[in-house]
């Protein structure tokens, strides 16, 4: 598995192109698509990757703002938490509060399972429900190494809980729960900023100790 990071849009989300490159196949998906959109073509060109569907680790306008742009481009589907849908009816004035376009409504074509794992080739994908940022908020943990935490679980912080959808004590227990539970080996990926560990969040996480 490879995967690259491209830092997209005004809030710097970061967006993920993951994809199997230990076959010919090169299967991939996207997560959280917040711009940059030309230079995630070139990539998915260059590295010849069969695009096949979006993550969405919640649907907060600044990680959906592409999802139409890519979904249309490749004819693939949109995939959340089908608790995400009262953040995409907010959309619009999400896009007018934070004076970003508004590209049209997101439709979400397949919702998640907890637990239930999506399997690309040699990439296995477990989603893991964190409610908290929002009310459907989701990461990945990813061939049990990597874990995809959306605007969940930072780099000695946590999401911010006073927009739609936030809940202190969710996020908390989400957080202490179901992903410090997992190996101390496990590399973070936020949404937004650097990456971390699991490891390291039990030791320096004033959140959580």
């Amino acid at each position: 598995m490879k995967f690259y990071t491209i830092p997209a849009g005004p809030f710097e989300v970061n967006t993920y192109l993951v994809f199997n490159d230990e076959n010919n196949k090169r299967e991939g998906f996207i997560i959280d698509p917040g711009g940059q959109e030309k230079r995630i073509e070139k990539i998915i060109k260059d590295e010849n990757i069969d695009l096949k569907f979006i993550l969405n680790t919640h649907c907060h306008i600044d990680h959906v703002i592409m999802d139409n742009y890519f979904k249309e481009k490749y004819r693939i589907k949109i995939i959340a938490s089908k608790e995400e849908e009262i953040i995409l009816k907010n959309l619009k004035n999400q896009a007018v509060y934070l004076d970003l376009d508004f590209t049209g409504a997101v439709i979400i074509d397949e919702y998640l399972k907890e637990n239930v794992a999506i399997n690309l080739g040699e990439i296995n994908i477990l989603p893991i429900f964190t409610p908290g940022h929002s009310p459907g908020s989701t990461s990945f943990l990813i061939n049990g190494k990597y874990l995809f935490s959306g605007d969940t679980l930072f780099k000695n912080t946590i999401g911010r809980t006073d927009i739609l959808g936030g809940s202190f004590g969710e996020i908390i227990n989400s957080i202490k729960n179901k992903l410090l539970i997992l190996d101390d080996g496990v590399l973070v990926l936020p949404g937004h900023g650097e990456a971390t560990t699991i490891g390291e969040e039990k030791k320096y996480n004033a959140y959580l100790i």
